[in-house]
């Protein structure tokens, strides 16, 4: 498990971004000389260890608990070490009274200096953020991208379903404006993986069952009963514009989620992807390889193309 954005947020909204510890509530983040970034020092330690043998990691707690803004304390480099250094002297509850007590002090000293405002933006940003890694799955782009990619396309079942939770999650949010270019890409990134659901769904049909993992497989639907030439001809050239235009979508949406990723990277938080690198798309080579050979697309907008976005994208479904 990760931690969420949205108990990021929490996190370094209810500390107000200070170490924890009562003696240091030393600011966490450091303006550096441009305007548009800052330096983070501050470090998000857990209360009771992410491994079971870590300190205080003998506990029940699952691994989604673990990694929750109830879990974690924020502190300094210097205190976060002190402390896991020094597991008999800061037992769990010892914790809790600290973050409890900071928490606290942050509300009856600086609640007149916090920007509450401030905090719904980054809540409202964080959990667009959440929706993004779950219901585009983000962590899975390179695997889930090669059916749709086929040369018949195939798509898992739960994909469509996901990307129109995704786009209902983005329509109806109400966008703080303060981060614009964000939200023209994850406006961007959501209309068109929406888009390459609803065309591919035109033509499709559900295959397997509940016990085989049931998915959605691309009708060939210029196969006719009887043969006419005229409108077989018509029909596969529609199907190869079918399939061609399916194909395109998902590469656009490569793009636009290589755009979201750089965005929340240089805007929100530097560790967003950063092992993981950028998104591909994989692409098989033919349709006569049984499927055994492949190649890996990294695709990218060039700044033009990210300044008409989504404008330039038609809002038809």
């Amino acid at each position: 498990m990760t931690i969420s954005q949205r108990d990021i947020k929490l996190l370094w909204g209810k500390a107000a971004s200070r170490c924890a510890f009562p003696s240091c509530r030393c600011q966490l983040t450091q303006d550096s000389e441009t305007a548009s970034s800052s330096i983070t020092i501050g470090e998000q330690a857990h209360i009771i260890a992410k491994e079971l043998n870590g300190p205080r990691g003998d506990s029940l707690l699952s691994s989604k608990e673990r990694d929750s803004y109830a879990n974690l304390i924020l502190l300094c480099p210097t205190h976060h070490t002190i402390i896991d250094k020094n597991p008999e002297d800061f037992l769990v509850e010892k914790l809790q009274a600290l973050k409890n007590g900071h928490e606290l002090w942050v509300d009856q000293t600086l609640s007149q200096a916090w920007d509450l405002k401030q905090q719904a933006n980054d809540l409202i940003y964080a959990s667009l953020i959440d929706s993004a890694v779950e219901c585009c799955h983000l962590f899975q782009w390179k695997q889930w991208t090669f059916g749709p990619l086929e040369p018949i396309p195939r798509w898992s079942f739960e994909l469509p379903e996901d990307f129109l939770k995704f786009r209902q999650k983005v329509f109806s949010t109400d966008f703080p404006g303060t981060l614009i270019e964000l939200e023209r890409s994850i406006k961007t990134l959501s209309m068109l993986l929406h888009k390459a659901a609803t065309l591919f769904k035109k033509h499709c049909k559900i295959e397997g069952n509940n016990d085989e993992n049931p998915f959605y497989r691309g009708v060939q639907f210029y196969k006719i009963s009887e043969w006419d030439t005229e409108r077989y001809d018509k029909l596969s050239h529609e199907f190869d514009d079918w399939v061609e235009e399916c194909h395109q979508l998902i590469i656009d949406a490569t793009k636009a989620a290589n755009w979201f990723r750089e965005v929340v990277r240089r805007d929100i938080n530097p560790m967003f992807f950063a092992a993981e690198g950028k998104f591909i798309a994989t692409y098989p080579w033919s349709s006569g390889d049984m499927g055994l050979s492949h190649t890996y697309l990294l695709s990218e907008y060039m700044q033009q193309e990210k300044d008409s976005l989504p404008d330039s994208l038609s809002e038809d479904e």
